[in-house]
């Protein structure tokens, strides 16, 4: 007898009582509008990962996720910190160098900010995924969803990292800041891998019928 699989459909917050809550810092300052129901309401609990302070970054906080090997949680975090202060250390170090005012205005001295545009630009459009259709396996482009193409992207480029790091390059630290600062200008290995995964998919664009 086959076990029966239904998605779960209950919530511990019941949509008549809760309400979203604010994540966003600068709205979270702003007084509510008299007639906002969250006066009336109650607010869900914020995920760990969203919540609006100044030492928090949801994006960073995955990447973390991403990075982590083995459990080592805590080496991960600290991987990704001193690559964000590289990066920092980097641009504020081109920032010195710039001889006039608009040439500064374009470096970005905010590391989380180069982080997460470099992830963003890494964003794939399109995956591959294995559909079997009469004994054969085809190689079928699907479409991306945001939060997947984010989890996509961050191994992408963790992936390319660590292969570096294992041939002895350099620290994984110092590979991933150089990635993430390629990335954000377009430039980089994971920028590069995801153009070719595009090529692929457009090169199995005739399996597209096979989605269904």
């Amino acid at each position: 007898m086959a076990l029966r699989r239904s998605i779960r459909v209950c919530n511990m917050y019941d949509p008549r009582v809760f309400r979203e809550p604010i994540t966003d810092l600068k709205e979270l300052r702003k007084p509510l509008d008299k007639d906002d129901e969250r006066n009336f309401l109650f607010v869900k609990a914020m995920k760990s990962d969203e919540t609006p302070t100044f030492y928090k970054d949801r994006v960073i906080d995955k990447m973390i996720r991403v990075c982590t090997k083995d459990g080592q949680k805590e080496t991960a975090r600290q991987n990704v910190q001193n690559a964000l202060e590289i990066i920092k250390r980097r641009q504020y170090k081109a920032w010195k160098k710039a001889e006039t005012e608009e040439e500064r205005k374009t470096i970005e001295l905010d590391a989380f900010k180069v982080a997460k545009q470099g992830i963003r630009n890494c964003h794939p459009l399109m995956k591959l995924q294995g559909v079997t259709r009469g004994g054969t396996t085809y190689q079928v482009p699907f479409p991306i969803e945001e939060p997947e193409a984010e989890f996509r992207a961050m191994k992408m480029m963790r992936d390319i990292c660590r292969q570096r790091a294992k041939h002895g390059e350099t620290h994984f630290k110092d590979i991933l800041a150089t990635e993430l600062l390629a990335a954000s200008q377009n430039e980089g290995s994971t920028i590069q891998a995801k153009q070719e995964l595009h090529k692929t998919c457009e090169a199995n664009r005739a399996y597209a019928h096979y989605r269904a």
